[in-house]
């Protein structure tokens, strides 16, 4: 198909130079009629064919040399070309209407150097604005590749810089999560060793969800309640009676996305701020329902309460807070409010099923 075009290029711009000199003829009135513009215009197709026709073959080979000149004698240089196509391709014309019997053989190079004069002219200029318009349609090309090269490489950057975010951020939060357990078990295995080994495997499973999370960015909701009910299973071998807890999730919405561990980070928040911290425990509450583009999750207690300004940076809701921005940038978030006497931290995230 590019050959196709090409050639129907060669075709039309020779067609276009042989029309050249027959207009002359019209526009200056060296023309008697109808007729004599007919035999110019002949001439004119033989010799545009032949001159066009080898610029075409050649100018880009001489061009691509050319360009390794200085760029002072570029342009005399193809001027130059341009100058001795003319010259060349004239003389296979001249031949071509000698044998069409159009001229006598005789005549030929009387035709032959009347002819230059008209021919360097018309290719000079033809064959400045056909290269002129190639260079300007080379620089565009090469512009747009540069400006999608750039585009994939800034693409690629900040996916690397996000994909790093995430892995540091992630980072924080399993050796917090993990050294929590083990301070719980190493309190059971004194007292109770049969249920200090139930919290073993607990957390060898908390443990293994943990590890195959960490490749992923969402899971299903219900694989973090089951880890939430490990953890507070884990939790209340430890505070008994101290810690009370609720789950209602409703049927349905397991299958909704959310990042790994971020209900077990606020579940945890709350055991140290609203039942470690009171020798009487507290009530969590954890819930889950659905908004209108959005699934809402919900970690209350009876605590005491607290607000954004104390959260420590680069720690547990510090750092769920980041992770929210970085995987939802902006459509996701956190937020905290106190109302009935309870202390309730919320997360949104978009509502997406997981895609198995």
């Amino acid at each position: 198909m590019k050959h196709v075009r090409k050639v129907l290029l060669v075709l039309l711009v020779d067609t276009a130079g042989a029309a050249i000199p027959a207009s002359l003829m019209f526009l200056f009135r060296l023309s008697t009629g109808p007729q004599d513009l007919l035999i110019h215009f002949k001439f004119g197709l033989v010799y545009a064919h032949c001159i066009g026709t080898l610029c075409f073959l050649l100018v880009g080979r001489v061009a691509a040399r050319i360009s390794a000149f200085p760029r002072l004698y570029q342009i005399p240089a193809l001027a130059l070309t341009f100058v001795s196509l003319a010259v060349i391709g004239a003389f296979p014309a001249g031949l071509i209407l000698v044998a069409l019997h159009w001229v006598r053989p005789e005549e030929f190079w009387p035709q032959y150097l009347g002819s230059l004069r008209i021919a360097i002219t018309i290719n000079l200029v033809l064959g400045t604005m056909i290269t002129a318009f190639e260079m300007l349609t080379h620089r565009l090309h090469a512009a747009n590749l540069e400006l999608r090269t750039r585009q994939l490489e800034e693409e690629r950057s900040r996916k690397l810089a996000t994909e790093a975010r995430l892995s540091s951020l992630e980072s924080r939060i399993h050796p917090h999560f993990l050294f929590n357990t083990l301070n719980s078990i190493s309190a059971l295995i004194r007292e109770d060793p049969g249920l200090a080994e139930r919290t073993v495997e607990r957390l060898a499973a908390l443990l293994r969800y943990s590890l195959d999370s960490s490749a992923r960015r969402l899971v299903p909701l219900r694989h973090e309640m089951r880890v939430v009910q490990d953890y507070l299973e884990i939790e209340k071998t430890r505070f008994g009676d101290r810690l009370r807890y609720t789950v209602d999730v409703p049927d349905g919405i397991g299958e909704l996305e959310v990042p790994p561990m971020t209900l077990q980070t606020l579940v945890e928040n709350c055991i140290k701020h609203a039942v470690s911290s009171n020798r009487f425990g507290g009530e969590i509450r954890v819930t889950a329902r659905l908004g209108a583009e959005h699934l809402l999750l919900e970690v209350s207690d009876d605590g005491p309460g607290f607000d954004k300004d104390a959260l420590k940076h680069g720690h547990g809701l510090d750092t769920l807070q980041d992770r929210l921005a970085v995987l939802f940038d902006g459509a996701g978030g956190l937020e905290l409010s106190q109302r009935d006497g309870r202390m309730t931290v919320s997360v949104v995230v978009p509502q997406k099923k997981v895609l198995v």
